[in-house]
């Protein structure tokens, strides 16, 4: 789990950075994939969204593998009416979801309940900025389709 969130913070920072030094690089340009830099700007946005997300998993992982003498229930499972689940069978572990980014907690019945770590923010602006790029990104392939259809047809 902590692998993961290692490989995917780093990559996600470099995938950020490279979009947009591509989209600023492609903004201003006529012709044939005008709206590449766009579609880059906006997946750089969505990546940035998501590796925020991942900030706030790591930093719950880090006070989860936290030992010490305060440190039964794990602390970040210490959400309003944690007490409740505390009880019988208790909170027995966490996991970590990707998606959508958040911080589970499972108790020993079975139960789970995601804890509020991630800011409700970043879920829903991640999957509509990831939409939005896509969706760009297929408006530039048809744009470059179309104007080079059009440049052979001539």
């Amino acid at each position: 789990m902590v692998l993961v969130l290692l490989l995917l913070l780093p990559g996600g920072l470099g995938a950020c950075v490279a979009l947009a030094g591509y989209g600023f690089g492609r903004l201003g340009r006529a012709g044939a994939g005008r709206l590449r830099g766009p579609a880059a700007l906006v997946g750089a946005a969505a990546v940035a969204v998501y590796v925020w997300g991942l900030l706030h998993v790591a930093g719950a992982v880090l006070a989860a593998e936290d030992g010490g003498t305060d440190s039964a229930p794990i602390r970040p499972c210490r959400t309003p009416g944690w007490q409740e689940w505390a009880r019988d069978p208790g909170i027995t572990g966490y996991t970590v979801s990707y998606l959508p980014v958040r911080f589970v907690c499972e108790t020993g019945d079975g139960g789970r309940y995601a804890t509020g770590h991630v800011p409700r923010y970043v879920n829903p602006a991640f999957f509509c900025l990831a939409a939005a790029a896509v969706a760009t990104a297929g408006a530039a392939a048809l744009d470059t389709g179309r104007r080079a259809r059009r440049s052979t047809a001539v």
